[in-house]
């Protein structure tokens, strides 16, 4: 289907044929004459009345705009886990602990990690010096009272 015409040398619409469609409408059914063909397009074009090829223009229109749409919307998801740095808290006097709560908290959710154990391991492997010692002391005496009772 060219600029002007569609449709079989025997059968063709022009555009003039068509004056009430619109010129996006117009191109509309010369994309969907590729689809389904121009014998097609000329045909419905001819038995079809203006409001009714008002309808089928626009509604191939709509359907393009959804597909596109529907491809672009949907992003993947990421699925692996974004490993962020987190400060060593030591316990010193200059040191911020909510800061350092922040960071690990921000860096707990970019790693995925949902068990609250796993939670717990991660937070002390980021600890240094007194508290670190401190973390440690606690949960060696966790684990041995849990044992023995």
């Amino acid at each position: 289907m060219d600029e002007e015409s569609t449709g079989t040398p025997h059968m063709s619409v022009t555009r003039t044929d068509c004056a009430h469609l619109s010129d996006p409408e117009w191109e509309a059914l010369q994309r969907l004459s590729q689809v389904i063909g121009e014998a097609a397009v000329a045909t419905m074009l001819r038995t079809l009345s203006p409001t009714e090829q008002h309808g089928v223009a626009l509604g191939y229109i709509v359907k393009k705009q959804r597909d596109v749409a529907a491809s672009v919307a949907s992003p993947k998801p990421r699925v692996e886990s974004l490993k962020l740095h987190v400060s060593t808290y030591t316990g010193k006097e200059d040191e911020t602990l909510l800061r350092w709560l922040v960071e690990l908290d921000t860096a707990v959710a970019a790693r995925r990690i949902v068990d609250p154990m796993s939670k717990v391991a991660f937070a002390m492997s980021c600890l240094g010096g007194r508290a670190r010692s401190w973390a440690y002391g606690r949960e060696t005496l966790g684990s041995y009272v849990l044992q023995h009772v």
